[in-house]
């Protein structure tokens, strides 16, 4: 069915199209009989349980930071079966995020690039929204909050945003993860050098009191080099893992995007690179730290081949677009 209704959904602005997505999805999913079907859309598969981070997974497939910015669906995706659901990225007050157009599809390439910024309604709107749904117990598997910060807030004074999202959502995240690797905010990217991470992780995780995990997020766009670097990092300070990896900036790999000057590429072309970074942070961590595999999985190949690297749980997004409501049931496979 999805098969027949993708040339529809694809004929209209991706950006828009989204929103209605979900804005549909939130609206189905506050409904019994409406998370019946899409539990029945979403379709069974056998499941290996995993247990990091102090967490219990029915699987280790989850959805990616960036499909659900403010909290609006996390019912929809449960029933949708996915293992865990990480949102935002959030940001301490609202903000419009970049000019559009800022979203564009590569359907020959399996492949999304955007430009988006962290648009979002605040942290105080997403605390809200995840104080109702924990009192109406509609939150039913892991949430992860990808933290960020204000574009109109100066580099030098990130840590001040990061720090502010991390405490006001500390009690309503199952886990957390500093956003210091997306191409669409400027100069977010010179945080991820060894310094800048030491002086920004640190007191954040001073703030979780060793209560909530917290990982890293990095850029498959790093040096070989520079991804070990940051495992170290990690391993120096005691975060609980990395997420591996951000969007791209080598729009190049799909030939039509190659023309864009601004937005991160994700989808099918970026998991050879996600799969080395991965390898490498892998044999710097230690075994109990958590790794996260994001970038490009869509197939159960992929995802096999990104667990066998090393990765205790991996997320999609672009797949997600592209196969629609019983993508977790086809990549389980």
């Amino acid at each position: 069915m999805y098969e027949l209704l993708r040339p529809l959904l694809f004929s209209g602005d991706p950006e828009r199209i989204h929103d209605r997505v979900l804005a549909a999805l939130e609206s189905v999913g506050h409904f019994a009989p409406g998370r019946a079907l899409l539990r029945a859309l979403a379709g069974s598969s056998a499941a290996r349980p995993v247990t990091t981070m102090g967490l219990n997974f029915p699987h280790p497939l989850g959805l990616a930071a960036g499909f659900d910015k403010d909290a609006r669906a996390i019912p929809a995706l449960c029933a949708l079966n996915f293992a865990f659901i990480e949102i935002g990225t959030v940001t301490p007050r609202p903000q419009p995020g970049n000019p559009k157009p800022r979203m564009w599809r590569y359907p020959e390439a399996a492949a999304l690039v955007n430009a988006l910024g962290f648009p979002g309604d605040g942290m105080h709107a997403v605390k809200q929204r995840l104080e109702t749904l924990r009192a109406a117990q509609l939150s039913t598997r892991p949430i992860g909050i990808n933290l960020g910060k204000n574009a109109a807030t100066p580099i030098e004074n990130a840590l001040d945003d990061y720090a502010d999202v991390l405490s006001e959502l500390l009690d309503h995240g199952d886990y957390f993860v500093v956003n210091v690797s997306s191409p669409n905010t400027v100069g977010l990217r010179t945080l991820q050098e060894p310094d800048s991470l030491r002086q920004l992780l640190a007191p954040l995780l001073a703030i979780t009191g060793g209560k909530k995990p917290l990982l890293l997020k990095i850029a498959p766009d790093l040096t070989d080099e520079d991804v070990r670097t940051a495992a170290q990092v990690v391993t120096e300070l005691g975060l609980a893992g990395i997420v591996c990896a951000n969007t791209s900036i080598r729009r190049n790999l799909v030939p039509r995007a190659a023309s864009l000057d601004r937005g991160g590429l994700s989808g099918a072309p970026i998991f050879d690179r996600m799969h080395e970074c991965l390898k490498i942070v892998r044999a710097e961590l230690s075994p109990q730290a958590t790794v996260i595999a994001v970038g490009g999985i869509s197939s159960p190949t992929q995802l096999n081949q990104a667990l066998a690297a090393g990765a205790d749980l991996a997320q999609i997004y672009t797949a997600f677009i592209y196969r629609g409501p019983r993508v977790i049931a086809k990549l389980l496979r």
